[in-house]
């Protein structure tokens, strides 16, 4: 073997070793939860936005270590930005709350309008948490709408992306169960 050819192969070695891992796309799931309830729905509710905290809007999965430490995983990433797939995902867990009908992807006239505030989110040491506030208003109305505080945690068992992410689902699934029991009649 020449030189020119022995450094060649050392060099596509050394290279082959340097390539990155695949990357790997996590999303939220919807939540079936309880049936629509047989009393009759009467309102028409909207998730009107969803606003979560500047170190979680970003495509890489952040996992807080403790309450000064986080670690930001690169190659495990959101399929969606985090503020959409929430809006879509609490939506969805509506209407299987609700019932199809009672839940618009755009507010019309005399829409309860649902604003959800996410304060944290995702793994915290061994359990999944969701804390924030969520508030009702209706369409059209000026003022503030009334604010209701949430937090709701779950133990986790394994501590991998896939298993905190189906934490995180039915953690949101939960909320949408509070909501639906606050805003459906």
């Amino acid at each position: 073997m020449t030189r020119i050819s022995w450094i060649g192969s050392v060099l596509l070695l050394a290279l082959a070793g340097c390539s990155s891992p695949d990357n790997k796309y996590f999303t939220l799931s919807t939540e079936g939860g309880a049936a629509p309830a047989s009393t009759v729905v009467t309102r028409t509710v909207s998730v009107d936005e969803v606003t979560i905290p500047s170190y979680l809007d970003r495509p890489q999965i952040v996992i807080r270590k403790d309450a000064t430490q986080a670690d930001l995983h690169e190659y495990e990433r959101w399929l969606e930005p985090l503020d959409n797939m929430l809006r879509r995902v609490l939506s969805a867990d509506l209407t299987a709350r609700l019932g199809a009908g009672h839940v618009l992807d755009r507010p019309a006239k005399d829409t309860t309008l649902i604003a959800v505030t996410i304060d944290e989110f995702g793994q915290d040491g061994d359990r999944v948490v969701l804390r924030g506030q969520w508030t009702v208003k209706m369409a059209g109305k000026d003022g503030p709408g009334v604010s209701h505080s949430f937090s709701r945690e779950e133990p986790l068992g394994k501590v991998e992306t896939p298993d905190m992410v189906a934490a995180m689902s039915r953690l949101v699934g939960g909320l949408a169960d509070e909501i639906a029991g606050s805003t459906g009649s």
